[in-house]
């Protein structure tokens, strides 16, 4: 035998070996990759189910920013009247109703204007009859201020003094001496109102936010009864707590 073919046969004999080994740890090699695979996913998940909530990227608060909103408010108050014939006042518990849908735009980061078209109705004293409803439309400029307290929590108030204007009814005397029925009769009211308010803001989402706050209502105006040529004065005041929506885009 030569020298080139024991050279040969050495260079089998060693590239055999080395096949052997291979095939010896592959699978332990294998075994190993999928348990730091496993591994490597189970920290994945971990980690994506600490990930906390996505940062909001629209700055709700900015000015330019145009928002709308609606506010409910229901509440027992009191509300003093005011009779005919100047029999004086009566003060009555009575129920009061907001619906307020609004609209505002920030000129300043934090701070807003905008208007408030709402819906008023209360319950109205009446001497010697059953108190009367009145329902009334409310219009009042609004200024808004926020104070970021987080990325989706933030403190807000506001002001908003306007005017109402609705319609209500009065239990009258009937116009005969001798007849001592009692009429119903529509009347016009007009007035002041001034709502001011102190509450929470919380994103719900990118423009979707939660409101709920406290909030003071003050109507100050009077009943006019044509029949009679007659004004009366009326006043409600009223602190209570409202919910709502905020949008803004």
């Amino acid at each position: 035998m030569n020298f080139r073919d024991r050279l040969f046969r050495l260079a089998t004999a060693v590239v055999c070996a080395l096949l052997c080994s291979l095939l010896a740890i592959a699978p332990a090699v294998a075994d190993d990759a999928e348990d730091e695979d496993a591994q490597e996913a189970e920290e994945a998940e971990q980690q994506q189910g600490e990930r906390p909530d996505p940062p909001l990227r629209r700055n709700v608060y900015d000015a330019g920013s145009w928002s709308v909103g609606i506010d409910g408010l229901f509440s027992r108050t009191s509300t003093r009247v005011e009779f005919l014939d100047d029999q004086g006042q009566a003060t009555d518990t009575t129920r009061f109703l907001r619906i307020d849908p609004w609209a505002t735009v920030g000129i300043f980061d934090r701070f807003h204007v905008g208007a408030i078209v709402g819906f008023v109705s209360r319950r109205v004293a009446q001497d010697d009859a059953t108190p009367s409803g009145e329902n009334a439309m409310a219009v009042q400029p609004m200024a808004q201020y926020y104070l970021r307290v987080t990325s989706r929590l933030s403190v807000y108030g506001q002001l908003a003094p306007g005017m109402y204007f609705g319609r209500s009814e009065r239990t009258i005397p009937s116009e005969d001496d001798e007849d001592e029925s009692l009429d119903e009769e529509q009347t016009s009211t007009l007035g002041f109102v001034i709502s001011t308010g102190l509450g929470i803001n919380y994103r719900l989402s990118e423009g979707l936010q939660l409101r709920f706050g406290l909030t003071f209502n003050g109507l100050w105006g009077r009943e006019s009864v044509d029949s009679l040529n007659q004004t009366l004065s009326s006043s409600t005041t009223n602190m209570g707590t409202n919910a709502g929506l905020r949008y803004t885009f």
